[in-house]
């Protein structure tokens, strides 16, 4: 279990649409896939996104990007758990997942790509947040750093991910799973993050 001050996190992934209105406030540029057929309609999560860019939105807007113990909390809940929605089987009624042979898009569940923020409500945490697993990975605001006894070259400048996304292996959608991305990589079609509110 996670420790620290009481946190709001946002109920969904920050959308395309609050994305573009960020930018218009901001002159912040625009995400890769803002023009996107698919990734890029108003009610999908924004993509295309460095870690950089979440920061300023997220910042603009007087939040931060969660920790990486923020997200797991919110995903976890206080009691553990291994999903959002406590136990039961990875399946499309509850993430938007790729199909099991990593990493393509699985259009079971209704869409060949990310899927409305709001979707996915059997897949909601305990406190009703929708999509920490599954849909798209999400930036955290800590630097990757390997548990203890677990070696890598990535440690000190990758940024970690969490969640799984609508191209990941079913296996990646726990609450645990984390990945180390470089910052300011802005092209993943996959990545997107949501935002924080700590107690003071």
């Amino acid at each position: 279990m996670v420790q620290g001050r009481p946190f709001a996190i946002n109920r969904t992934e920050i959308t395309n649409r609050q994305y573009e209105a960020f930018v218009a406030a901001s002159g912040h540029r625009r995400a890769f896939y803002a023009d996107h057929p698919l990734l890029g309609l108003p009610d999908r999560p924004v993509v295309g996104v460095s870690w950089g860019d979440a920061i300023a939105f997220c910042r603009h807007y007087g939040l931060a990007l969660p920790s990486e113990q923020q997200y797991e909390r919110a995903a976890r809940g206080v009691e553990g758990d291994a999903f959002p929605w406590q136990e039961g089987p990875r399946d499309e009624a509850r993430a938007n997942v790729g199909a099991d042979v990593c990493c393509s898009g699985d259009e079971r569940d209704g869409y060949p790509m990310t899927a409305p923020a709001e979707s996915f409500a059997a897949g909601a945490s305990r406190e009703g947040v929708l999509n920490l697993v599954g849909n798209v990975w999400e930036w955290t605001s800590d630097v990757y750093a390997p548990y203890v006894g677990v070696s890598t070259t990535a440690a000190g400048r990758h940024r970690v991910l969490r969640g799984g996304s609508w191209n990941s292996d079913a296996r990646h959608l726990t609450t645990t799973y984390r990945l180390a991305y470089d910052p300011d990589f802005r092209f993943a079609a996959n990545g997107g993050f949501r935002c924080v509110r700590s107690s003071p």
